[in-house]
């Protein structure tokens, strides 16, 4: 469904599970933490966290454990999550970093918009030598509302100083992509696995096996 007809002028990316291969950190981390406290998560709602900031993941773990204190199970995570992605710079995704530079050459404003904290998304980024690509990042932890909400687009695109509908929006998790329809914005999809959740698919104005084919789709939208 392509509801936009005017020449883009901006790209915003999600961060995690777009551009840089975290979410197998995340889902380990949960694991680790499971194995430290004998409080277990399950693979579904794992997977219920993926795009969503840290306030939600909360609201997710105690609706999946009601009857469980799950403040050591998020102490852990958490520390599990810190130490899988200080041990080494987490890969980035393919295509990622070719998309990013032809981008650049071609002068288009990029902003980053992750659900991740600020600090951890400023670490993330130096250590994989994508921070200088951006020039405007906003975190999980600087926004009222996190995804499916699109307050996080909105406000990437008034930090770039462009209108939303000007915008192509870059998600893999169904929070996300949501977020990004309900934003105006071109809402593009790449997501971690195949086939795509019809559910998922349904806000996705385009769904791309990975970011190698982004520049021949955006050429056409970018004149």
């Amino acid at each position: 469904m392509e509801k936009i007809h005017q020449k883009l002028q901006a790209v915003i990316f999600d961060m995690d599970g777009t551009l840089i291969d975290t979410e197998r950190i995340g889902a380990a981390s949960w694991d680790h933490a499971g194995e430290d406290t004998g409080l277990f998560v399950t693979e579904e709602v794992k997977k219920s966290m993926v795009g969503r900031n840290m306030v939600d993941i909360q609201a997710i773990v105690e609706a999946a454990l009601p009857d469980e204190n799950v403040a050591p199970l998020l102490d852990r995570a958490n520390f599990h999550y810190h130490r899988l992605v200080t041990e080494a710079p987490p890969p980035i995704k393919k295509g990622a970093r070719a998309l990013l530079e032809w981008l650049q050459v071609k002068k288009v404003p990029m902003a980053l918009a992750t659900s991740s904290r600020a600090e951890q998304a400023e670490d993330k980024l130096g250590r994989t030598g994508l921070r200088d690509f951006f020039s405007f990042v906003i975190a999980g932890d600087e926004i009222d509302r996190g995804k499916p909400e699109p307050e996080i687009f909105e406000r990437a695109a008034e930090g770039l100083g462009v209108c939303i509908s000007r915008c192509a929006v870059f998600e893999d998790s169904a929070p996300g992509i949501e977020a990004a329809q309900r934003s105006g914005a071109m809402a593009l999809l790449v997501p971690e696995f195949f086939p795509v959740d019809p559910a998922m698919a349904l806000f996705a104005d385009h769904i791309f096996q990975d970011l190698t084919q982004a520049p021949e789709f955006l050429t056409d939208w970018m004149g």
